[in-house]
């Protein structure tokens, strides 16, 4: 099992790559209650995906592979292709790649290509 380097922050432990973000969502506001987290607070790679200049879109090595199947399920025969190829140099996650040839013939057929069904 990984080990972290964990601190304490008001009694509680925290792994200290996640320090900033508990500070940031346990400072009390004017109300002495802690303000709800931003987006970029709660999921800084959202953050950055968005600054991307070349517009990559979506990163699978970012999700799940739910997520990924999920946002497959509804992407054209291009963005399929490109986000299978992204994994294929990344993270390499055998039941996406296994299933290469269904995810491209499934958008192929939401897009009524050759046996599509449109």
């Amino acid at each position: 099992m990984p080990e972290h380097k964990m601190i304490t922050i008001d009694g509680v432990r925290v792994r200290a790559d996640e320090a900033a973000r508990y500070r940031a969502r346990t400072a009390p506001a004017a109300g002495g209650q802690a303000p709800p987290l931003t987006q970029a607070q709660a999921d800084p790679r959202a953050q950055e995906k968005d600054d991307d200049p070349e517009g990559g879109g979506f990163d699978p090595a970012e999700h799940t592979v739910l997520q990924v199947i999920a946002h497959l399920a509804e992407a054209d025969e291009d963005e399929t292709a490109r986000v299978l190829d992204s994994e294929a140099t990344g993270e390499k996650r055998k039941g996406l790649l296994e299933r290469r040839d269904e995810f491209l013939a499934e958008a192929r057929q939401r897009a009524g290509g050759p046996g599509g069904g449109s």
